[in-house]
């Protein structure tokens, strides 16, 4: 029988990030000058696996013993039969460049990538990209994607902290500069750049121009919650995965319905323990921990050591072969 756990992190070194994972949000970073941008909480990718803290196997390890057991009996996996998600919290002190991602049909020798983020802090000067502004056109958008004078055709806002940012497959969109997020995505690293603010790192136009959707906005392009009946805030339903926030100083019971749940706490520390009686193993956790609740375990209590923010995700809308309501 499985049991929820804990896993150690990864960090990722980027061009675009800074030390704010390390001075805003007190995930430990190497000593000197070095930008992180992403610290990845949760991956099983084929060149690592996220570590299963204390117990000297990974994630990958796991998913090849027994997936079903894992996340649930219908849920579809990532390519070669990984974890469905990637987790990380992202530094964008600068721009990170314009980019799409393609779709699971378009991708190649990988899962599509439909992503969300959680903004958990903004300044003023702060922006997102996101599509393009009202009556751009794709003939347009291609004429002048190359140069500076695209940036004229986009579509950005002052994020604000706490919106949530759905950007799915094939959306035009940019994170910074001066944004602190925690992502959710599928497990997928393809990421097609076609405009980098003149920093000479290499280019995809070709596969941006095949997966490419021109969406304009008029407004903020942020996600509505809805209130649930357990306290906290459903905050989107895609197709891949469902996102759920709670902000709460009273135990929360998280029931699995025989599918995985992740656990990351944003702010303040809780414990976790099996909801079953006579289950006695608990989890202390602690700001910018990730747990990983498998299928097999009926569910978990969270209890808050005073005031606890987490972002709980899993399976989205296809995870029995349905696109089920609220699928986007």
């Amino acid at each position: 029988m499985l049991e929820p756990f804990l896993v150690e992190r990864r960090l990722v070194p980027k061009v675009w990030g800074g030390r704010a994972l390390s001075e805003s949000l007190g995930i430990p970073l190497p000593p000197g000058g070095q930008s992180y941008g992403e610290s990845w909480e949760l991956f099983d990718r084929a060149d690592g696996s996220s570590h299963i803290r204390g117990a000297g196997v990974t994630l990958a390890e796991l998913m090849r013993r027994d997936p079903v057991a894992l996340v649930g009996r219908g849920v579809p996996l990532g390519h070669g039969g990984r974890f469905p998600l990637l987790l990380k919290f992202l530094d964008a002190r600068e721009g990170l460049s314009l980019q799409v991602h393609p779709d699971d049909r378009r991708a190649q020798l990988d899962s599509g990538k439909d992503e969300c983020c959680y903004v958990m802090d903004a300044g003023e000067q702060s922006r997102i990209v996101h599509g393009v502004r009202p009556g751009v056109t794709r003939e347009q958008f291609l004429e002048k994607w190359e140069t500076a004078e695209v940036e004229d055709l986009l579509y950005s806002f002052r994020p604000e902290i706490g919106d949530l940012v759905h950007i799915p497959p094939g959306m035009v969109h940019g994170i910074g500069p001066g944004v602190l997020a925690f992502e959710i995505q599928q497990n997928s690293d393809l990421t097609y750049r076609f405009y980098d603010w003149g920093r000479g790192r290499e280019l995809h136009l070709e596969q941006a121009r095949r997966v490419l959707d021109v969406v304009a906005h008029e407004q903020r392009p942020v996600e509505r919650s809805t209130a649930l009946p357990d306290g906290g805030d459903l905050l989107l339903v895609t197709g891949h995965f469902t996102v759920r926030r709670y902000l709460t100083k009273r135990p929360v019971t998280l029931p699995t319905d025989g599918r995985y749940l992740t656990v990351t706490v944003l702010g303040g520390g809780c414990t976790l323990r099996r909801s079953e009686r006579g289950q006695h193993g608990r989890l202390s956790m602690s700001r910018c921990d990730t747990a990983l609740v498998p299928a097999c375990v009926a569910g978990v209590v969270v209890e808050p050591d005073e005031q606890v923010e987490m972002i709980v995700c899993g399976p989205g809308a296809w995870a029995h072969g349905t696109r089920g309501a609220g699928a986007r």
